[in-house]
């Protein structure tokens, strides 16, 4: 979705809920509010929105000074450079990590603002107090997944390197950092070594294909 179209969508907003407003009001439910709610509820919405619609037009003119992702030179699902400002916060004095910085400052700002915002009435403050929220619940689940998927390449390292301890010579889980077989093994150690170089050689060959 665009920023024009989302700029559009959410101009519109505050008159849908007027008509709403006005619709219950006819049917016995509640007051409904004209233009002067509108305004006195939605004043910072719209410098809002024309803030929003500045910083989008001023973003697509920087994009399109980037290297082209086509020709490697960027990735495409770069998220954009960080504010100086916000990466030299510092907490009680410490310096805080880019994953600190996304997913508690950066919300944080706008997670305060929003209900400062909404304490004095202004609609806008929900829309930025929830959105800090989602903001931050995102990133959160992005770098869950990104730890996860670095455990899992730790995971299938020990597991190569310990596979003979644990599979072969049998040894507790305690000698093989925790790793374990589970399943039957053949009586046979010779045979359980073959089994346990197959297993290495289908990691490497699964690694090279990827």
């Amino acid at each position: 979705m665009s920023a024009i179209t989302i700029t559009i969508l959410l101009s519109i907003f505050p008159f849908f809920i007027a008509g709403i407003s006005q619709m219950l009001s006819i049917s016995g439910y509640g007051r409904g509010f004209g233009l002067e709610e509108i305004f006195q509820h939605y004043f910072t919405w719209y410098l809002f929105l024309i803030a929003f619609m500045y910083k989008s037009m001023e973003r697509n003119d920087e994009i399109k000074r980037l290297p082209s992702v086509f020709d490697f030179a960027r990735f495409s699902l770069s998220t954009g450079e960080r504010h100086p400002r916000i990466l030299a916060f510092k907490w009680k004095g410490k310096s805080l990590d880019v994953r600190q910085v996304e997913t508690l400052v950066e919300p944080g700002l706008f997670f305060f603002i929003g209900l400062f915002l909404m304490l004095i009435g202004q609609s806008l403050g929900t829309l930025l107090f929830f959105s800090s929220i989602f903001y931050s619940l995102s990133y959160m689940a992005a770098y869950m997944i990104g730890d996860h998927f670095v455990m899992d390449k730790i995971d299938e390292m020990i597991c190569n390197e310990e596979m003979v301890g644990s599979f072969v010579e049998g040894r507790d889980p305690s000698e093989t950092r925790g790793f374990s077989f589970y399943g039957r093994k053949p009586t046979d150690p010779e045979t359980r070594r073959r089994l346990a170089d197959a297993f290495t050689e289908d990691f490497e060959e699964t690694v090279l294909a990827r």
